[in-house]
């Protein structure tokens, strides 16, 4: 079963990553994935800033093996935070 197109999330710290699978491959016994991230822009000045201060490389992570990611039902996940929103309302 592919995986390509398949909604994901990561955390980073306390940052929720949202995205989308555009491309998988097989290393060994694991799936790996490239991830089209989306409103990324925490993750891309933090580590933008994690590589002003070090200078052993870039340190972006472009390919995820498969369990670093939690696939996710878009919809599911919709409805759980109108719940919340609601909640809070209140």
């Amino acid at each position: 079963m592919s995986l390509v197109g398949k909604p994901v999330l990561s955390t980073w710290g306390a940052n929720i990553r949202y995205g989308v699978v555009v491309r998988e491959e097989a290393r060994g016994k694991w799936k790996h994935c490239t991830v089209d991230w989306v409103n990324d822009e925490t993750y891309i000045e933090s580590i933008s800033h994690l590589n002003s201060l070090r200078s052993d490389g870039d340190h972006t992570k472009h390919i995820y093996r498969v369990d670093e990611l939690l696939f996710i039902d878009v919809d599911k996940q919709l409805k759980d935070l109108r719940v919340i929103k609601k909640k809070l309302r209140r």
